[in-house]
């Protein structure tokens, strides 16, 4: 008995969710950084994940139903491990700075794919839509965290630095 195409990219999506994902003393390093003023979203933050998961699903059932080619559910498949690789990154690295790249590939991929799978299954192309306007917005905050945790941990390690401080003396 072969496993219907819906199971296995649902089984893919949550295998990456859940494999891809910073251990909790990372994540507890990212939780103590400091967050823009703005940003009150702090407990929405999940909900919007859920949401990408959800229209990044139902995304490459669609396009796998209008072509039937498991090569670009497997493109689907790399760009999930990529934009979920982004957090990851961040917190074992301790860097923020280090996900900005991975964030933008992702984008720009992301937005690749939404292209070549608008003339074949427009509904697709439009569950891509949530992840494009989610990174940018990731990448803001991103940037405004490393303005606002750049001095954080001088004398040890901090959210941009690995090694121990060093001193400003010449």
């Amino acid at each position: 008995m072969a496993v219907p195409p819906w199971l296995l990219i649902l089984i893919t999506l949550l295998v990456v969710t859940l494999v891809i994902n910073p251990s909790e003393q990372d994540f507890s390093w990212y939780r103590s950084l400091r967050r823009p003023g703005w940003m009150s979203i702090d407990p929405w933050v999940p909900a919007a994940w859920v949401v990408i998961s959800v229209s990044y699903y139902f995304s490459a059932l669609s396009f796998w139903f209008k072509t039937g080619a498991w090569l670009w559910v497997a493109a689907y498949a790399s760009l999930l491990v990529l934009l979920r690789s982004q957090h990851c990154v961040i917190c074992r690295l301790r860097n923020l700075s280090a996900g900005l790249p991975i964030g933008l590939l992702g984008w720009m991929l992301t937005l690749m794919l939404t292209l070549f799978a608008r003339p074949t299954s427009p509904l697709a192309a439009g569950l891509l839509v949530p992840v494009l306007v989610w990174t940018p917005v990731e990448a803001i905050v991103t940037l405004q965290m490393i303005g606002l945790n750049r001095k954080k941990h001088r004398s040890g390690l901090g959210p941009n630095d690995r090694g121990p401080a060093r001193s400003r003396r010449l």
